[in-house]
């Protein structure tokens, strides 16, 4: 293709037939873009997992107008070609299956744009001329460029003292006269910026965040930043970093300058050139007792409290209907808290709801919303954001699913069988295609999830049909920002707004499960609690089910945790040695040797280890930490690591894998 003698607009078509082609030809529109054309500056982009039809305001915007040197964007004129190469690159990249979705593309024109600005800059500090194509990118460019990621340690320090010598927030911190005190590239101070604001968070008091909410205690699932460790880059960003320059190789068919770097081949891994990478880490696994605990509390509430929070919210919409009706519209703007102060004062609160201690509907402050002490009583808004995180709890214990799954739940989500009269739960996985639009899959659900989960859509229906936004359950969200705090008081009579179209917020959405366990008051582990979030239910899903069926239901955990094929599950558990699967292996281990007359398939050692186990007593609680003792002496003798995989499909069979040396 290369060698076509076409230009890049022009490649995909018949050589033999140019004279049927215009300028103006190009690669076929991605499936994902709104644009009438793809020589827009901005692309306008749908989200994965939303589905574009009637709906536009589930998309995202993407813009070339990006620096790529001083006072220079990849959209002026001068750079012409520069822009051409870059976004025949992505639409080269989108037709040839290379990449599938948006958000792709995205990264990949951020990366392009990032390495161009530090190379520029690199050039302008040897008084060279500026980089004006892809071609001209040097080896050495993308070289330091990934080691931008790194922060030396006399640079965080000098700028970390400026700080807490001149600043009490991070809101006042002038980040512009902190970069002059540093000769550092926008990548790299980019780069200082992360660390600096990770640590002042974790370290100082007074520079976390002042909006949203504030937990109680000091998250147990968070690592505290380690300056002596966390300065160096993360194995997954280089990664990721190498991957997508890497996709500019891939795309040289398309380009008139290409780019001439191979750099997968040249840079096997981010050890290449960096003598310290943070590896990434396993999902922190919720201690049962505390699992337990919020699962019990999550369906303590809405069982308790979820129908009358419906009935009592539709009450004060009722009765403020009624204040606004009786005293006219016009007055409504000026009045509306004074409204909904009466209507609360005169709306009695159903008595399974008196142990909320609801002390008003409308909250007077941010301080008032986000507080994170109960004792002297919530508004309504709060009592709502623990009825989210209560429900979204459930949903996730039981189905596994993952955060984008969860929030692109339809209010159709739940729904009985006809054929068995089983509930099912309909969503979309992001991983088991490369489609962005995702396909619905059904996951089967116990029967209270199923209650709650309707009961909490019809809680979701009133809120909306308060402010006249009516929409059928196949088009609406179940976890839609119509459930915001200023939404739940905001006008009846403005009905302009989209709210109701969009989904919460991640953000959002941590505020109400950190509230939820300060609310339930989750036992604390050594001072700290746990603010878990959704992928943590997910893995507790998957060792508790990996536990109960001895490891051998694989086949049904992966189907369930929707990856793509078996293959993918494996990886998990055969592949990654950090992996939660590998824990819970040994955990299985120990418990099938405490089973005295059950046999296990594993290779000599692990035989050797529990036959030993055995001989040393009859007892099973003495031989379950017996095993997992002598497991673990045998990994830091021999250097190995407990792995195990499926014999014909079936039976699981566990090794040691790895160096055995003394």
């Amino acid at each position: 293709m290369e060698n076509t003698g076409l230009t890049p607009y022009k490649e995909l078509y018949d050589s033999k037939q140019p004279n049927t082609l215009s300028d103006s030809d190009s690669y076929p529109k991605p499936t994902w873009m709104l644009n009438k054309s793809v020589f827009d500056t901005t692309w306008v982009m749908g989200k994965t997992g939303h589905s574009l039809e009637g709906n536009q305001n589930l998309t995202q915007a993407i813009s070339f107008a990006r620096p790529i040197s001083q006072n220079e964007l990849l959209t002026d004129k001068i750079n012409q070609p520069f822009l051409e190469d870059i976004r025949n690159s992505l639409l080269y990249l989108n037709t040839k299956g290379k990449i599938t979705r948006a958000e792709r593309s995205a990264d990949i024109l951020r990366t392009a744009c990032h390495l161009t600005l530090h190379a520029n800059e690199l050039q302008a500090q040897k008084k060279q001329n500026p980089i004006r194509s892809l071609m001209e990118i040097s080896f050495d460019h993308v070289i330091d460029y990934l080691q931008s990621f790194k922060v030396e340690r006399n640079d965080f320090d000098k700028c970390l003292n400026i700080i807490l010598e001149r600043w009490n927030s991070k809101d006042e911190i002038d980040w512009d006269l902190l970069k002059k005190s540093v000769m550092l590239t926008t990548r790299q101070f980019e780069s200082l910026k992360d660390k600096l604001v990770k640590y002042l968070e974790n370290h100082q008091e007074g520079f976390r965040p002042e909006l949203g909410y504030i937990a109680q205690y000091p998250n147990a699932c968070v690592n505290e930043f380690n300056i002596d460790h966390d300065l160096a880059p993360k194995a997954k960003t280089i990664s990721n970093e190498i991957s997508k320059i890497h996709s500019l190789y891939t795309a040289r068919p398309s380009q008139k300058h290409k780019f001439r770097h191979n750099v997968q081949k040249l840079l096997s891994s981010g050890f290449t050139i960096f003598d310290e990478l943070i590896e990434p880490e396993k999902t922190p696994l919720m201690p049962v007792q505390i699992a337990l605990h919020t699962l019990s509390s999550a369906l303590h509430f809405v069982r308790t409290y979820g129908p009358s929070l419906r009935e009592y919210l539709s009450s004060l919409s009722k009765e403020e209907k009624a204040l606004i009706d009786s005293n006219g519209v016009k007055k409504l703007v000026e009045n509306l808290r004074g409204y909904q102060r009466m209507a609360f004062e005169s709306t009695p609160i159903p008595s399974p709801l008196n142990d909320l201690n609801i002390t008003s509907w409308h909250h007077n402050s941010e301080l008032e919303l986000y507080k994170n002490d109960f004792s002297d009583g919530i508004p309504v808004a709060v009592a709502v954001r623990i009825y989210i995180a209560a429900i979204w709890i459930l949903i996730a214990s039981f189905s596994a699913a993952r955060t984008t799954s969860l929030l692109t739940l339809r209010r159709s989500c739940f729904v009985q069988s006809p054929i068995d009269g089983l509930f099912d739960l309909i969503l979309r996985i992001p991983k088991t295609t490369e489609r962005w639009e995702l396909e619905e899959v059904h996951r089967p659900i116990p029967d209270v999830v199923y209650d709650y989960g309707l009961e909490f859509a019809a809680f979701v229906c009133d809120i909306e049909e308060r402010r006249g936004l009516v929409t059928s359950d196949k088009e609406s969200y179940l976890f839609t920002r119509s459930l915001n705090s200023r939404s739940l008081t905001a006008s009846t009579y403005r009905n302009e707004t989209n709210q109701h179209q969009k989904v919460l917020s991640r953000d959002s959405l941590d505020d109400c499960l950190d509230t939820f366990f300060d609310w339930i008051e989750s036992p604390l582990t050594n001072g700290k609690r746990w603010y878990a979030r959704t992928h943590q239910f997910r893995r507790f899903f998957a060792v508790l089910y990996f536990n109960l069926t001895d490891g051998e239901g694989l086949d049904e955990l992966s189907w369930f945790l929707g990856h793509a094929n078996l293959d993918q599950t494996f990886h998990y558990a055969e592949v990654a040695p950090t992996d939660e699967w590998i824990e819970e292996a040994e955990l299985t281990i120990a418990r099938i040797g405490a089973s005295l007359n059950k046999h296990i398939n594993a290779d000599d050692d692990i035989s050797a280890i529990v036959d030993k186990a055995r001989k040393t007593s009859n007892i099973s609680t003495v031989i379950e930490p017996l095993v997992q003792k002598l497991i673990s002496e045998h990994k830091e003798k021999y250097k190995q690591e407990v792995r195990f995989c499926k014999i014909d499909g079936k039976e699981v069979f566990f090794y040691f894998s790895g160096n055995k040396g003394d």
